[in-house]
């Protein structure tokens, strides 16, 4: 009968010995750290996020003031593409994309434009045409511009916004509003709470 021995170290052959040795990583052993460029990850996931929030941005949804009281409307369709806000407040603070129009730039109540704002959306126009790529005149700019103005502002400023909008090349505008029950509705609800 013979003896059992137990399985000692055996020698590489000498070809597998030098792949698992090698003079540059300290005799074989594999190296903990990693050197990962992060920078173009970032720079990555940077650019994707600012497009969801573009895209976000352009579900047409409208961020509504709440110092600002829009009108009920029963048949206005949803906004479809985003546009540039104008807001009107009940005291006539004019705002711009969320930026005021200073009171020197308002001009007079004679004047059929105000100065400023037709000074920004034609500068705003330029440049959107400019990155579209559509520089030329002859053709009619297909921007928005979204009116959310107070039910209790006066309408002869609504009135010098379109004509600023007007004399600035805009000509496709929509009212902001907020949706109202039908009378159907209304009486439907009354019937099943009372």
């Amino acid at each position: 009968m013979g003896t059992i021995i137990a399985p000692g170290r055996r020698v590489a052959y000498p070809p597998i010995g030098r792949l698992r040795s090698s003079p540059l990583s300290g005799g074989g052993k594999k190296s903990m750290f990693v050197s990962l460029n992060l920078t173009p990850m970032v720079d990555m996931f940077t650019i994707l996020v600012v497009f969801l929030i573009q895209m976000f941005k352009a579900a047409g949804e409208v961020e509504l003031n709440d110092k600002i009281k829009v009108p009920k409307s029963l048949t206005g369709p949803p906004l479809e593409e985003p546009g540039t806000v104008v807001m009107l407040y009940p005291d006539g603070m004019l705002l711009l994309d969320g930026v005021k129009i200073p009171e020197e730039e308002m001009g007079t109540e004679l004047d059929v434009a105000i100065p400023g704002m037709q000074k920004r959306l034609t500068e705003e126009r330029e440049n959107k045409q400019r990155i579209l790529g559509k520089g030329d005149e002859s053709q009619v700019y297909d921007g928005i511009l979204l009116v959310q103005a107070d039910i209790k502002a006066d309408f002869r400023q609504v009135r010098r916004i379109i004509a600023s909008a007007n004399a600035a090349g805009w000509a496709k505008f929509r009212f902001v509003t907020t949706p109202a029950k039908s009378p159907e509705a209304t009486a439907a609800e009354a019937a099943q709470g009372g």
